[in-house]
């Protein structure tokens, strides 16, 4: 007997039982999917509003109708389950009946719509325009005024026309399930119906430019750059966010060569989620910000006048102070070295470029800006599990402790990610830091290392949640491992595993989430040292890669100066050379006094190529898309001009046939062919670096000895984090301090929030 269904769609016939009755994985999506979905896999594509598949169901545009087989009216296809309609049954989404329904209820949305498609900023992009075209009518039959709703001002990030407004309630829903503010909604019923605020309040959350693409008409769009650019004038390409440790796909968009939108990228086969920061979207302005130096410049002493200069003189100038100050050190029978500071959103290519100079030119000294001295000796220690293995993680766990760290504005994806968990239930969230708000409900377990101490000793109340829940998520933030007893807590963490992993077998969900772009990549390379007051007592000069002017670190080094902390100021470093997107360091030259500085103009981060290694451990990389203006150039191109001048210094010489190495070359890519650790020591790398560039390399690690005795490792009761930097122009990215957007969005927030509130 043959028990086979079967179902049509636009009398199409499909397979009833191979389509929702079989148990494969794949088609697990199949048993829950609204009709809507289901259609767009076959093909077709229905017409609608207020569905998103990241948004739950509203069903209440009436778009999306279609004729259901004995149905007595059309059916909302984005409210029925397609394995439920479509069980021996027969649909259609283009007839006559359809048709003419879509028709009646696009002529109701556009009753109060205003005629302002010329002036609208989502013209050219905008559902209703292309529906209008299909379903629209070219006679109007409604002859009444059309309503006015007042415009709200929810921010500096979201303008508002809400006349436009159709009230498919998309930014609601996201403002309630995916931000966590619900500070939009509905009020009012009929005629009468607004969506606002309730109250004269902004729209406070970190990933409000989401509502910009969610709403299908032009009621939301963006408030920095209104009127500057059709849809159709932009070339779009594809970028990755630099404000944090994710780098996250981004999809630029340029109109004359210059950067007009940014918008979150897709990544095909990947479960990413669809949303960016108001950081990430918003500010690329301060790349090109009006104080930003586009040209080159030599300043002699404090107090000279900068003078600028071609490359040639500054070339000249570089090259002429190291081979003076390396005849002073002979001289002076010293042995003062040349420290190049980076950040840690270097890209992979300069720093490995620079290790290799290190490593011939004994006078060259690498420094990380921030942080402490670390030694990472395993992967596990400094990454963040994939996205998608991190939700599988999550979903069978009903657990999560979070050591020192702010997710909501350190991780904005994974804290959307623990936000979803949190609304599927049966989900507990511990915290061991400042209160915060996180946009779900979280228990405080303390604000120093102790608490976590006393877990670890089993002398804490909640140990017994640690044993009876399923697997147990830990993630902490790299700023924890900055703290002088980082040893401490690495070893607290290593016996916690030990324990938990008793109780859960095979049991390793130990995350360690990265503030920078390139933390991790950083970590692989080599354990760099940080930046430190006995290295500027010991330096004759000083060279900063893209590092940050205000960061904590190097403003306790001025401090310690200005204190006169250390007296002997015969070796305070006498040169600088700088290399910060135009930016300078005020503090440097009047703490300091330098007698040659040199301001090396370097592209920004969309005028460059290169690659990153994320706190996931993917390796992203970005593209040169913006043209250099003036006389900026790429960081590999600055910093190998100036050691190919060096010539008389011994140049870098390939170890086995003693060739001497082109620095000169144009072709950028067998340059990238050499930095690629082709030529590097083989101590110098670790197991994933060489598996990320399939290099067959075993390193040499170092076996200690059981008769050296252990170092006694100690927890300090200082607090974890009292207080977190500002979002918006505050973090580890070199770009956001200078965005006109990011700065007003900064002043809203700091008038809204207090100490009296929660810490953010």
């Amino acid at each position: 007997m043959n028990t086979s269904k079967y179902f049509y769609v636009n009398n199409q016939k499909f397979n009833y039982t191979l389509e929702f009755q079989n148990n494969h994985v794949s088609n697990y999506w199949k048993h829950n999917a609204p009709l809507i979905d289901y259609c767009e896999t076959l093909g077709i594509t229905i017409p609608h509003y207020c569905y998103h598949k990241d948004l739950s169901i509203s069903g209440n545009c009436r778009m999306c109708l279609v004729e259901l087989k004995n149905s007595p009216k059309p059916m909302v296809s984005c409210a029925m389950s397609a394995k439920s309609c479509l069980n021996n049954s027969e649909i259609y989404t283009d007839s006559p009946l359809v048709k003419k329904a879509r028709e009646n209820v696009l002529e109701f949305l556009l009753l109060n719509h205003p005629l302002d498609c010329p002036i609208c900023d989502q013209g050219g992009e905008c559902d209703l325009q292309d529906q209008s075209l299909y379903f629209g009518i070219s006679k109007k039959r409604f002859y009444n005024f059309k309503r006015i709703v007042t415009d709200k001002n929810i921010g500096p990030i979201v303008k508002t026309v809400m006349t436009r407004c159709i009230h498919c309630t998309r930014c609601v829903r996201f403002s309630a399930e995916i931000a966590g503010t619900e500070d939009l909604g509905m009020f009012g019923r009929g005629l009468d119906s607004e969506i606002g605020t309730y109250v004269n309040k902004t729209f406070q959350s970190e990933l409000s430019g989401n509502v910009i693409d969610l709403c299908p008409v032009g009621a939301l769009t963006s408030k920095p750059y209104p009127f500057l650019s059709r849809s159709w004038e932009l070339k779009t390409t594809n970028s990755i966010d630099f404000s944090d440790g994710f780098g996250s796909n981004l999809q630029v968009s340029l109109k004359n060569n210059r950067v007009v939108k940014i918008t979150p990228g897709y990544s095909f086969g990947s479960k990413n989620n669809p949303w960016i920061s108001d950081k990430a979207r918003f500010s690329f302005d301060g790349m090109f910000s009006p104080l930003r130096i586009l040209k080159g410049f030599v300043s002699f002493g404090p107090n000279a006048t900068a003078q600028n200069s071609s490359w040639k003189t500054l070339l000249t100038e570089i090259t002429t102070t190291l081979y003076f100050q390396d005849h002073l050190n002979n001289h002076f029978l010293t042995n003062n070295s040349l420290f190049i500071v980076f950040s840690d959103n270097i890209s992979l290519e300069v720093l490995n470029l620079l290790l290799l100079f290190s490593k011939k030119y004994s006078f060259i000294k690498l420094r990380k800006f921030e942080g402490k001295n670390q030694n990472f000796d395993f992967e596990k220690e400094f990454l963040t599990k994939p996205n998608e293995i991190l939700k599988s993680d999550l979903l069978v766990s009903n657990l999560c402790f979070l050591i020192g760290l702010n997710t909501r504005y350190e991780g904005v994806n994974l804290n959307i990610n623990l936000r979803q968990r949190h609304l599927k239930g049966n989900f507990k969230v511990l915290t061991l830091g400042s209160s915060k708000n996180l946009t779900f409900p979280t228990t405080d377990l303390g604000v120093t290392l102790k608490n976590l101490q006393q877990i670890v000793e089993g002398n804490h109340p909640l140990c017994q949640d640690f044993i009876t829940s399923q697997n147990p998520t830990i993630v902490t933030s790299s700023s924890v491992l900055y703290r002088n007893d980082n040893s401490g807590f690495k070893e607290l963490l290593s016996v916690f595993k030990n324990l938990l992993s008793k109780y859960h077998t095979g049991w390793n969900n130990i995350n360690l989430l990265n503030g920078s772009l390139n933390e991790a990549g950083v970590s692989y390379l080599s354990p760099f040292k940080t930046i430190s007051n006995k290295d500027l007592s010991t330096s004759s000069g000083l060279y900063f890669l893209n590092t940050q002017p205000n960061t904590l670190t190097f403003r306790k080094l001025t401090k310690l100066k200005l204190l006169n902390y250390n007296t002997s100021n015969s070796s305070w470093p006498t040169y600088c050379f700088e290399q910060n997107f135009g930016t300078t360091h005020s503090e440097l030259q009047s703490s300091y006094k330098p007698y040659n500085y040199v301001n090396l103009p370097n592209g920004s981060f969309f005028e460059s190529t290169g690659s990153f290694l994320n706190t996931e451990g993917s390796l992203k990389k970005t593209v040169k898309f913006v043209s250099t203006k003036s006389q900026t150039k790429e960081d590999w191109q600055i910093v190998r001009k100036i050691f190919s001048n060096t010539t008389k210094l011994s140049l870098l010489k390939h170890p086995e046939n003693n060739l001497t190495l082109n620095f000169n070359t144009n072709n950028f890519s067998k340059f990238k062919d050499f930095i690629n650790y082709q030529f590097t020591a083989i101590n110098s790398l670790n197991n994933k670096a060489s598996n990320t560039f399939n290099l067959n390399i075993k390193p040499n690690y170092l076996k200690l000895n059981s008769k050296f005795k252990r170092q006694k490792l100690k927890v300090f009761s200082t607090k974890l984090k009292i207080w977190l930097n500002d979002f918006y122009i505050g973090g580890n990215d070199s770009y956001s301090r200078y965005s006109a957007t990011m700065v007003n969005c900064s002043r809203m927030l700091r008038a809204e929030k207090n100490n009296f509130s929660h810490l953010i």
